[in-house]
């Protein structure tokens, strides 16, 4: 049996049957613990979900005393899955670095300010949230307020 830590630089997949959960407007998708055992994972474990040939990055999170990880809108647009449908889930752990893609000019004001590396350092969530906010403004202003806001808060790291 491998230790806990060398388990996570195993690749592996792990395939199984289940229905996406609709809850309003989200959705989510169980995961046993019979998967996460196959995996030896944990119910915070990094993923790569792929369903109808789609795939895309996740966490499992425990919500209920269930194990799940959410499914976007997006994500089942481009899966093809509707909430209530039958899917076949295949799981793999994500255990590199996940890449966010930021926006140039968030980039440059990162660069500009000596804060790419303290950008860098925040965790994947953290940075995703950081360029969602700055790609989807629409207006030139409020773009320049949601990039002064990411670098006010990690200049406040810092502190």
């Amino acid at each position: 049996m491998f230790p806990k830590y060398q388990r996570y630089s195993v690749e592996m997949a792990v395939s199984y049957e289940t229905s996406v959960l609709g809850e309003g407007n989200h959705a989510s998708l169980e995961i046993p613990d019979a998967i996460l055992d196959q995996l030896g994972a944990n119910r915070r474990a990094p993923l790569k979900v792929t369903i109808n040939g789609h795939t895309y990055q996740s966490t499992a999170t425990g919500v209920d005393g269930q194990c799940r990880v959410v499914f976007p809108s997006k994500e089942r647009l481009a899966a093809g899955a509707n909430s209530g449908d039958k899917v076949t889930v295949t799981l793999e752990l994500d255990p590199g670095i996940r890449q966010v893609e930021i926006p140039a000019e968030l980039k440059q004001a990162l660069e500009d300010s000596s804060l790419i590396i303290r950008f860098e350092a925040c965790n994947y969530s953290t940075r995703k949230e950081f360029a969602r906010s700055v790609a989807e403004a629409k207006a030139p202003e409020t773009k320049e307020r949601r990039i002064a806001k990411v670098l006010e808060t990690l200049q406040a790291r810092a502190e």
